[in-house]
């Protein structure tokens, strides 16, 4: 009877000491992220806490990004192949109101092409550009985007060296034909006359005008793609 009264005694106590130990470990790992991640030797495992927060951020595709020309560009000087540089003008966040690209990270455009309207009747010379990346913090990203506006001028060239061969074409045509038309050799000489005047219209008439964007000129970036920085 002894006995038996001792081993339910000793019983009572483990079960006691074994609910006293999860209790104890339950309190703990209240106030503990007890995930076990590798130590820094790779062998010993440690439960020191373990963090979640992202680093990186993201812009959607159709996200807009206002910078503005770094450069004057014009058609007269630049050519499809150069990179050009556009500064970032606002902070461009994401939809938690995070910044992304934050204001003065540089943008590189790749002008893909560049030609002057080359007559009157051409209402505007031709202007693209291929967004390449974006530097942001000091780390280069690849970009997935398209220019959607960049304001731009015309300037004309006036008669230039490259119009004056124009002015030739346009008097030896009128030569020839006011040659065949009066058939005579004093004809041809007043076709030649008459014809240096009329190349001189034509010269104005398709005088190049040189499409010319000025240094600080607003441009708008629109995300074809996502973009993703990293925020460190």
């Amino acid at each position: 009877m002894t006995r038996t009264i001792l081993v339910s005694i000793a019983l009572v106590g483990i079960v006691g000491c074994g609910r006293a130990k999860q209790e104890i470990a339950g309190d703990d790992s209240r106030g503990r992220n007890l995930e076990r991640t590798p130590s820094a030797g790779g062998g010993t495992l440690s439960d020191r806490l373990v963090s979640f927060t992202s680093t990186t951020r993201t812009l959607g595709a159709g996200a807009r990004i206002e910078a503005t020309m770094a450069q004057p560009i014009t058609s007269r000087s630049n050519k499809a192949g150069e990179t050009v540089t556009a500064t970032v003008a606002a902070d461009a966040k994401d939809r938690n109101g995070r910044v992304v690209v934050p204001a003065g990270s540089p943008v590189e455009l790749l002008i893909t092409e560049l030609e002057p309207a080359k007559n009157k009747s051409q209402a505007d010379g031709t202007l693209t550009f291929q967004v390449t990346a974006a530097t942001v913090r000091g780390q280069r990203y690849p970009m997935a985007a398209e220019v959607t506006s960049v304001p731009h001028t015309l300037k004309g060239r006036g008669v230039t060296a490259g119009e004056v061969e124009k002015v030739g074409v346009g008097t030896v045509i009128g030569a020839v034909a006011r040659r065949v038309i009066g058939g005579k050799a004093t004809g041809a000489l007043v076709g030649g006359a008459g014809g240096a005047g009329g190349g001189a219209v034509v010269a104005v008439e398709t005088a190049s005008r040189d499409v010319v964007v000025r240094a600080g000129a607003p441009v708008i970036i629109t995300l074809t793609g996502p973009l993703t920085v990293s925020t460190q």
